[in-house]
């Protein structure tokens, strides 16, 4: 029969058999941890965009575009202060130059197609974007008419707007897809543009994808915590949008569409 004490409350609490020895504590598997992580990360942003740009009382029809902004530069900020923690082994291939991932369409939320374009307003002259405007046109109507599967098996053909000079000039905007995917073996991802086989193995850790996705998350429930278009959009396709017409004056007239709540990426368009 197991050992009884009492408490300072004079309740009678039993002890187990064998001297009160501790049960062992089952420690969370390494799947539990990034869950938890998973979890944390997804509702973090979404709680801080929510935060961020709910309308204030009694104004609540005007958009705050630097909000939007500095909400998407923390989430960034957020991936990149984690990665900086990160003791990975083995460490990262990707270096400063390597360009193997940059052939490739790649997703990106409206928070983040946003931000993309205020850098480019920000970092390009009306020319260069005319300029932009034309080049993202011809992708876009290259990808016309092809699924998100269809596009991904043919992605080695198909080189990110972006890459300009064998470097990305967005870098410090490049969406979290970007900022999560990696490489432990450069050869393998050399290998993989090579063949044109998108299916190539390529090793990576599985846990700077499962950060990039969390926030990723957390903006897109935020945004639909605010009545907000939410959804994942094709990089190229969001950037022809926001580009058309005066690419100048179209960039910031998008992101006060869609602060707005008005459907500017969802609108029906032929593909």
């Amino acid at each position: 029969m197991a050992a009884r004490s009492r408490s300072k409350s004079g309740k009678v609490r039993r002890q187990p058999k064998g001297g009160g020895r501790a049960i062992p504590f089952a420690a969370p598997s390494p799947e539990d941890q990034a869950q938890a992580l998973a979890d944390r990360l997804s509702r973090d942003r979404m709680e801080t965009f929510t935060a961020t740009l709910r309308p204030e009382a009694g104004n609540p029809a005007v958009p705050d575009i630097r909000a939007l902004h500095e909400v998407v530069r923390g989430s960034f900020a957020l991936f990149d202060s984690l990665l900086d923690d990160l003791i990975l082994d083995p460490p990262l291939a990707c270096q400063r130059g390597c360009i193997h991932c940059c052939w490739n369409q790649v997703a990106l939320t409206e928070p983040e197609a946003l931000y993309l374009g205020l850098y480019l307003l920000d970092t390009r002259t009306p020319e260069q974007l005319r300029e932009l405007a034309a080049k993202t046109e011809g992708l876009v109507d290259g990808l016309k008419g092809k699924s998100w599967r269809e596009i991904g098996m043919a992605r080695h053909r198909l080189p990110c707007l972006f890459l300009e000079n064998g470097n990305c000039s967005v870098y410090p905007a490049r969406p979290l897809a970007c900022r999560g995917w990696n490489s432990v073996n450069a050869t393998m991802c050399l290998e993989s543009n090579l063949t044109e086989d998108a299916l190539t193995p390529i090793e990576n850790h599985p846990i700077l994808r499962l950060m990039a996705d969390s926030i990723q998350d957390g903006l897109l429930r935020g945004s639909k915590n605010l009545a907000l278009e939410a959804g994942y959009l094709l990089m190229a396709r969001a950037t022809h949008l926001m580009l058309r017409d005066d690419p100048a004056t179209a960039i910031l007239a998008c992101a006060e569409s869609w602060l707005l709540g008005q459907p500017f990426f969802g609108r029906k368009r032929d593909w």
